[in-house]
């Protein structure tokens, strides 16, 4: 029974240890033959609704006092750790804070670094229990998820096969580079099956010491993929950067819905991730445009190479009508990682102190530096 219940739960409810109070709190509730069953002294309190609170002051309230109040209790609009009338009331009720339904996806968690430093993988993996044991108290029923097997990467080309999903035939790939305190993915496409497969937000996991750290940023948190049978396509802009992990760290992937092509209405309708395109294209166009051009056009460009095109298309890069540079604008866009800019794909493949094995480098790091200016002054008006 327990297996059974932990099996429904979301990806990150598969942690016994946070998972079996929740679940006992819900059986002890169910089988009682009147009223809740509460905790002594807990003042009427359920026994999961005491088990949400008391894991909030043990494990939570630290870390918001520790490293968040000094902006969030005061600063309007921001000020969700107000004691109005506690903070823990005050972040249940802050919109998309915390998401029971889908605990991965609450903003308190996939923030990553801002003005503010980002949640550590132990910081991440306290504050989803207490999600978890708020979700069982509230009577909230997650959002039923998927996630693969766990894979132990190898340099070079990885592929999860998806057919434990139901999904026959069809696999996540990517290629794997350990980095000095990291992993580096790239390449990352899904191929379609029998039935092709659509899918929404693909989480990564890495897990480290045998516990799971979901991406602290969600970084395709916005992707709603079709991708037919026989057909391959990126996800988002295909590349994906986890720093303070340990290399060679076991991954895994969550999904919020994984299911056949016709499963339900396509998002994209041939393959590709819904919404995107840029904000600003004039900025793009006058801060990044020609560094892009230049540097890049060659093997991205028009008459470029085919892998490379594929990877990051910027055939539009020379159309300067107002067409092509938003073309132009939204493939590029694809490559950065809005959260933190600074380890976007599009800048770590060329930086020549990365690791990378992009085939292509600046020659200096001042010419690097130039480059990332450039990029970097379009994606701040971005």
């Amino acid at each position: 029974m327990l297996d059974t219940l932990l099996r429904h739960l979301p990806m990150v409810r598969l942690r016994a240890g946070a998972a079996i109070p929740a679940v006992l709190g819900v059986a002890l509730a169910t089988s009682a033959c009147a009223g809740d069953i509460t905790m002594p002294g807990g003042g009427g309190d359920s026994a999961e609704l005491a088990a949400a609170k008391a894991a909030f002051t043990r494990d939570v309230q630290p870390i918001m006092d520790g490293y968040c109040l000094s902006c969030h209790a005061a600063q309007v609009n921001i000020d969700f750790l107000k004691n109005l009338p506690d903070m823990r009331s005050t972040m249940l009720a802050w919109e998309g804070l915390v998401n029971l339904e889908a605990p991965t996806t609450s903003s308190l968690l996939t923030k990553g670094a801002h003005s503010g430093p980002a949640l550590t993988p132990d910081q991440s993996a306290l504050i989803l229990d207490w999600i978890d044991l708020e979700a069982a108290a509230t009577g909230v029923e997650p959002a039923e998820a998927v996630e693969t097997d766990r894979l132990t990467p190898t340099p070079g080309v990885n592929s999860i096969d998806l057919t434990a999903l139901g999904l026959t035939g069809s696999t996540l790939t990517f290629l794997y580079e350990p980095l000095a305190t990291g992993m580096y993915l790239s390449d990352i496409t899904i191929t379609g099956g029998p039935g092709g497969v659509h899918v929404v937000n693909p989480l990564f996991v890495i897990w480290s010491e045998g516990q799971p750290a979901p991406d602290p940023i969600n970084r395709f948190g916005n992707i709603d993929l079709v991708v037919l049978e026989g057909a391959t396509s990126y996800i988002g802009g295909g590349t994906a950067v986890f720093v303070d992990v340990v290399p060679g760290s076991d991954i895994s992937v969550h999904f919020r819905v994984a299911e056949f092509a016709d499963g339900t209405e396509p998002g994209g309708g041939d393959g590709g991730v819904v919404g995107g395109g840029c904000n600003n294209v004039p900025a793009f166009t006058s801060s990044a445009r020609a560094a892009l051009a230049q540097s890049c056009g060659n093997c991205h460009g028009a008459g470029g190479m085919t892998d490379a095109i594929n990877a990051t298309d910027m055939t539009k890069i020379a159309d300067l009508t107002a067409e092509g540079q938003a073309a132009a604008c939204a493939q590029v866009k694809t490559r950065i990682n809005e959260l933190d800019p600074i380890n976007s794909g599009l800048l770590l493949a060329p930086d020549p102190a990365s690791g990378t094995g992009h085939p292509f480098k600046f020659p200096s790091a001042g010419e690097f530096q130039a480059f990332r200016d450039q990029i970097l002054a379009w994606v701040n008006q971005e």
